[in-house]
């Protein structure tokens, strides 16, 4: 009977450390994909911050007359 819960309490330890592994992985992947999506969200607020810019100095010189 003993060597029955052992082997069970092997086996159940065996699929946990799969499955940590696993989680281990995914969070990798999602920390990975966070990382890219923290630096793209920045790159666009910088375009849109030139792009405004830019546009008002557009504006601006096109209202004066020289």
């Amino acid at each position: 009977m003993l060597k029955k819960i052992l082997l069970k309490i092997q086996k159940l330890e065996q699929q946990k450390k799969t499955k940590v592994d696993k989680q281990s992985e995914i969070q990798k992947e999602i920390d990975d994909l966070d990382l890219q999506l923290k630096r793209l969200y920045s790159f666009k607020k910088d375009y849109e911050k030139l792009e405004k810019n830019s546009q008002d100095f557009l504006n601006n010189m096109g209202g004066k007359t020289t």
